[in-house]
C-alpha cells in the first residue's frame, strides 16, 4: 500500500490554497477595475496588441486636432472671402454707375470717395489675421502683412499655401498673390492698383469722353478678374471643408473600431468573471477544508 507523508500532504494543500487565493485576488482585481488585463503579465500577447491599439488611437486624436485647426482656418477664410466678394461686387456696381455720361465732375468725385472706402476695406480684409496671430492670406508664411499700405504685395510674401494633416493635408493659409495680385486685368498687377487707378480716373475733373469710358472699362475688367480668382479660392476652401467632413467620418469609424478592439483585448467579461470567482471561492474553501483536516492528523489517528 502506498503511503503519503503528512508533510507532503500539507505542502500540497498549502499550494492549492495559495493558487486559489491568487486566482481569487486576480478575479477580484479584474471585477473592481473592469479590466481583464491590468499588467503585461496578465496576458502578454493581449497587452502588446492593446498597446499598439492605444498608439493607433493616439495618432487618430492628433490627426483630429490638426483637422479641427484646419477647419477653423478654412471656415474663417471662407467667411472673409465672402466679405471680399460682396465688396468687390459693390465696387463693380459703383464703376458701372460712374460711367453714366450725365454725371459731372463732382458726381464722379463722390464715386471716387466711395471706391476709396471700399479699397481700404479690401486692404484690411486682405491683411486680416487668423486666430493664431498669423495672416489669413499669408501664403507660405510671413511675419509682415501680405500687402503694404499702397496695395503692393509685401516683398517677403511667398506664393503658395501652408497645410496640416496626417493621412491627408488640409490648407491652413490662403495664397494672397493668387487672389489679389495675379491675373488682374490680364496682368500680374495688384487689385489695389486697379482700384487706385479707377479712383484717380474718377477724381480727375478734366477727364471725359472716350478716355473716361475706356479707363472705367479697364477697371471693371480688373474687378471681374479678381472676383473670378476669389470664387476659385472659395471653391477650393469649400472642397477642403467637404473633404474634412468625409475624413472625420472615417476617423469616427476607425476610432469606434479601435476602441471595440481594445475593449475586447483588455476589458473584463463580467458574467464569465463572476462565474470564475464563484468557482475559485468554492475551490478555495475545499482546499482550506482539506488543509485543516490534514493539519489535525497525528500518529494516534493511525493507531
Amino acid at each position: 500500500m502506498n503511503r503519503i507523508p503528512t508533510l507532503y500532504g500539507l505542502e500540497r494543500s498549502l499550494d492549492a490554497m495559495n493558487d486559489r487565493r491568487a486566482s481569487l485576488a486576480r478575479i477580484q482585481e479584474q471585477l473592481s477595475s473592469g479590466r481583464r488585463v491590468n499588467s503585461p503579465g496578465d496576458d502578454p500577447l493581449a497587452s502588446a496588441q492593446a498597446e499598439r491599439t492605444r498608439s493607433q488611437l493616439a495618432r487618430m486624436q492628433i490627426e483630429r486636432r490638426m483637422m479641427d485647426f484646419a477647419r477653423h482656418q478654412l471656415a474663417q477664410a471662407d467667411s472673409v472671402m465672402g466679405q471680399i466678394g460682396d465688396t468687390l461686387q459693390q465696387a463693380r456696381e459703383q464703376l458701372v454707375a460712374a460711367g453714366n455720361g450725365a454725371l459731372n465732375a463732382t458726381d464722379r468725385a463722390m464715386f471716387a470717395e466711395q471706391l476709396r472706402g471700399m479699397r481700404d476695406e479690401l486692404l484690411a480684409l486682405a491683411n486680416r489675421r487668423d486666430g493664431t496671430g498669423a495672416w489669413l492670406f499669408g501664403g507660405q508664411g510671413a511675419s509682415l502683412a501680405p500687402f503694404l499700405a499702397d496695395g503692393t504685395p509685401a516683398p517677403e510674401l511667398l506664393a503658395g499655401e501652408q497645410s496640416t494633416g496626417a493621412e491627408r493635408s488640409f490648407t491652413i493659409s490662403q495664397d494672397a498673390r493668387a487672389i489679389f495680385a495675379e491675373g488682374v486685368a490680364g496682368a500680374a498687377q495688384s487689385l489695389f492698383t486697379v482700384l487706385d487707378d479707377a479712383i484717380a480716373l474718377l477724381a480727375d475733373s478734366a477727364l471725359t469722353g472716350d478716355a473716361l469710358v475706356s479707363g472705367l472699362a479697364t477697371a471693371t475688367t480688373g474687378i471681374d478678374a479678381a472676383h473670378d480668382r476669389l470664387l476659385l479660392g472659395r471653391t477650393r476652401a469649400g472642397e477642403q471643408l467637404r473633404a474634412l467632413e468625409a475624413r472625420e467620418r472615417l476617423l469616427d469609424s476607425g476610432e469606434l473600431e479601435a476602441q471595440g478592439r481594445l475593449s475586447s483585448l483588455i476589458d473584463v467579461d463580467y458574467a464569465a468573471a463572476i462565474s470564475q470567482l464563484q468557482n475559485d471561492q468554492t475551490a478555495f474553501e475545499a482546499a482550506l477544508t482539506t488543509y485543516s483536516r490534514i493539519a489535525r492528523l497525528s500518529l494516534f489517528d493511525y493507531l
